[in-house]
């Protein structure tokens, strides 16, 4: 029998995509699969994806083809012609120019289809010279665990996730090499949906022999016996670390533009007064454009992040800028020129933004004759650093607040993480007080 000479018959849908995501071919079996006629012009990914998974691909898994130029087992679900959704797990491979996507081709695999492979592969012997062929060679790590939940059998991809090799854990209890005391409970949940039938696919967290947690997401199978009866489980675990990472970003930088466009009329609001107590007329108009640009720019910078170093002066020049004038002795800026990278100037100009904007509402700069003393310094230890240091005179009487929102995460624990620093708030008779410190190698 001669071989066919296209791709139709093979038992997955493959699809062929230009870079802006035009459909240039698709085998049979995915139309099949999809619904579709054989003729349909002008087809794009998007048209064969829910709303929700059309985001998804824009945001997370375009931006991966562009770096990495593939993709491996995602999960994506398909949109029918009949409007039901086909659940499948994808991979892709890319060519790229320029950083830009050229041409993406994939090879899609429907979820029952993986289901029955891997229940095929659990009944095999595992002595099965095969099944230990498919396990060691597997870029996904798989630990089978017995009813005792002791290990026995660990693949090189989970040495390489996990830290430990195959010897020194095989025969141990896997809650003593992966498990913390606090993942126990919920570990025990899952073997036991798993022993009802379920297919446990989750998100969790394991230990790296280091002590770092380690993203993943594990799949669960039950291992049965001759006569049925559970013997153990086998443990498929994903690295989802870089994924996790980018999720947390993103959810931080809409957290905050969030938080922004809340305040964005008490900002404007406060704009207009402070303009208006020094300028009149034409000039007022002026000047109160000139700060609504900045802070429009300010808005912006969220999520533009272009140029590789900023200078700590103008950024903190820039922060006030959209609220009042930094000149005169209502604030004071001091220090030297440090120039910032771009991650570090982000999270410091999101900090003062907050600094400034807490000032002029509730702050010192809420009164007529209060003012803002902004100093920082670079210090030549034994590891040279940058000390700042925020200070209120002339405000209201302050207290510390009964709660801390989303702005004292951005002065303290997002700024701390993103610079390796810390940082002090005290709420002294004088007015409020801010410090930060950082080791300049994270600054620079």
């Amino acid at each position: 029998m001669q071989p066919t000479s296209d791709l139709e018959d093979w038992p997955c849908g493959l699809i062929d995509l230009d870079g802006a995501g035009r459909v240039l071919t698709m085998n049979g079996q995915m139309k099949a699969w999809l619904g579709l006629d054989d003729d349909q012009p002008g087809l794009t990914l998007h048209d064969l994806l829910p709303r929700a998974v059309r985001i998804y691909f824009e945001t997370h898994l375009r931006p991966l083809l562009i770096v990495e130029g593939k993709l491996s087992e995602v999960s994506v679900d398909f949109l029918c012609s009949d409007g039901t959704r086909l659940g499948t797990y994808l991979n892709a491979v890319a060519d790229r120019l320029d950083g830009k996507l050229t041409r993406i081709r994939m090879a899609v695999f429907r979820n029952e289809t993986r289901k029955a492979f891997e229940q095929e592969l659990i009944a095999r012997r595992r002595e099965s010279d095969l099944f230990k062929v498919l396990v060691a060679s597997s870029p996904q790590a798989i630990v089978s665990i017995d009813d005792g939940q002791m290990i026995r059998s660990w693949n090189p991809a989970a040495t390489r996730l996990f830290g430990y090799d195959a010897e020194s854990v095989i025969g141990q209890p896997i809650r003593s090499i992966l498990l913390s005391s606090e993942m126990h409970a919920p570990f025990e949940a899952a073997l036991a949906r798993a022993t009802a039938g379920e297919i446990v696919r989750d998100e969790t967290v394991r230990i790296h022999q280091n002590g770092h947690p380690v993203d993943v997401e594990v799949s669960i199978a039950v291992v049965h016996d001759e006569i049925g009866k559970v013997s153990g489980f086998m443990l498929t675990f994903i690295d989802i670390s870089h994924r996790k990472a980018a999720e947390a970003e993103a959810s931080n930088l809409l957290e905050e533009l969030n938080h922004r466009s809340k305040n964005i009329l008490s900002i404007v609001q406060v704009i207009a007064r402070q303009t208006g107590r020094f300028h009149d007329g034409p000039e007022f108009h002026n000047v109160l454009s000139q700060r609504l640009a900045s802070l429009i720019s300010n808005q912006e910078s969220l999520i533009h992040k272009q140029g590789r170093t900023a200078d700590l002066g103008h950024l903190a020049k820039t922060q006030f800028s959209h609220l009042i004038d930094p000149k005169g002795d209502i604030v004071t800026l001091e220090g030297p020129p440090v120039q910032l990278n771009q991650q570090a100037a982000q999270a410091i100009g999101m900090a003062i933004f907050e600094l400034v904007t807490n000032a002029v509402k509730y702050g010192s700069l809420s009164q007529p004759d209060g003012r803002v003393l902004l100093t920082w310094t670079v210090v030549e230890e034994d590891e040279p650093g940058l000390k700042m240091t925020w200070q209120e005179e002339g405000g209201p009487a302050i207290a510390a607040p009964a709660r801390r929102g989303f702005g004292s995460q951005v002065t303290g624990p997002i700024l701390e993480g993103v610079t390796h620093g810390q940082t002090t708030r005290d709420y002294v008779a004088s007015g409020f007080v801010w410090t930060f410190s950082a080791p300049l190698d994270r600054l620079c």
